[in-house]
């Protein structure tokens, strides 16, 4: 049973306060440099999941997907912390300056976020133009399509999420000049193992499903 009130939105704004989307770009045009990440979720059973709470870096079209078998603000909090956690504070900083989210109820921890040392911002309601995590959505529906019972098809554990999302970012992008987000993420950060720490690897070109067959058990 649902626990009473989860679903519910939130009936006061003040989350929103200096974190609206206007607010997101005076924050951009002061720190244009900053990395930013765009979170969103992912299911197609609102009442049973599993829920995907997706991560895009921006910069690299890279993503990033966290299990969940429930959808509400303290998962949602949990997997920020989770990466938070894998990657280290300075990583974690870095990558993650700015959280940009829709207004869904369960990303309105932002205080308990900003807490770790990132700045979030909301889209404006109805914006659909606004983040553009989209792409990745994409590529990750043809392994779950829309409608498919996720459990039933094998998707129900990180691993299962991570070998995705491993599968879908050595997939190579017109978008990026015939390379792959993990080949873009690696030639800005070649010294460093934080795809490890992510449990993303780099799937060979030749290897790559993008199929339901990826994840059938």
């Amino acid at each position: 049973s649902k626990k009473k009130g989860i679903y519910k939105p939130r009936k006061d704004k003040k989350y929103l306060k200096g974190r609206t989307y206007k607010d997101f770009e005076n924050y951009m045009a002061q720190h244009p440099e900053a990395s930013v990440v765009e979170m969103d979720t992912v299911y197609n059973d609102v009442s049973n999941g599993p829920f995907i709470q997706t991560f895009q870096f921006v910069k690299y079209h890279f993503m990033k997907g966290i299990f969940h078998a429930c959808k509400n603000s303290d998962e949602m909090y949990k997997g920020v912390y989770l990466i938070y956690s894998a990657l280290g504070e300075k990583d974690f900083k870095n990558l993650f300056e700015v959280i940009l989210t829709d207004r869904g109820s369960e990303f309105v921890c932002a205080e308990d976020m900003e807490k770790l040392g990132c700045h979030v911002f909301y889209c404006d309601p109805m914006a659909s133009s606004q983040p553009h995590v989209e792409n990745n959505h994409n590529l990750f529906r043809y392994v779950c399509p829309s409608g498919a019972d996720l459990k039933k098809i094998g998707l129900r554990s990180q691993e299962d999420v991570d070998l995705i999302f491993s599968h879908v970012n050595s997939y190579k992008r017109e978008s990026l000049m015939g390379k792959s987000p993990i080949e873009v993420f690696n030639f800005f950060h070649d010294d460093s193992n934080i795809l490890e720490k992510l449990e993303i690897k780099e799937i060979d070109s030749e290897s790559i499903d993008l199929t339901v067959n990826l994840i059938k058990k």
